[in-house]
């Protein structure tokens, strides 16, 4: 990992549901960030910043963009709230994560069948010494390693 300065990041405001269960916007903390496979294609993607999540997650159509054949992965069972079925994932590695002037080498699972990007615990989080949400003031800070 090219280690840096402290990053701040705000949260994103998304469509999501109010207090009374209504349509509205709420902040989510979510990321750009791009992201490229063996140093070949290099696209941006927005990303969920999920500390509940056990690994990098990302639809199967980031796979194919970045020239990935998803199959050729590891598959992989993929469990979520409130899944009582996994869906299949595809492990794969060589991806590089580039944000806010640093990046670092990982790896993440891709699934058909998933639609939101989620990077988590393991791919993500542990590339950091310190990752913090202030929900109040709608910011998060990653701290290199």
């Amino acid at each position: 990992m090219d280690s840096g300065k402290t990053i701040q990041l705000w949260y994103q405001e998304l469509p999501g549901l109010n207090k009374k269960g209504e349509k509205s916007t709420l902040p989510k903390p979510f990321i750009d960030i791009q992201v490229n496979y063996r140093h070949q294609r290099m696209i941006g993607i927005r990303a969920l910043v999920d500390s509940g999540s056990d690994y990098n997650l990302f639809p199967g159509a980031i796979c194919e963009a970045l020239g990935i054949k998803i199959k050729k992965g590891k598959l992989l069972p993929i469990y979520g709230i409130g899944m009582k079925e996994p869906i299949p994932a595809y492990r794969h590695f060589g991806i590089k994560i580039f944000m806010e002037g640093m990046n670092f080498d990982t790896f993440a699972d891709f699934s058909l069948e998933h639609e939101v990007s989620i990077l988590g615990q393991n791919g993500f989080f542990d590339k950091f010494e310190k990752i913090t949400f202030d929900r109040v003031a709608e910011k998060m800070v990653f701290i290199p390693k």
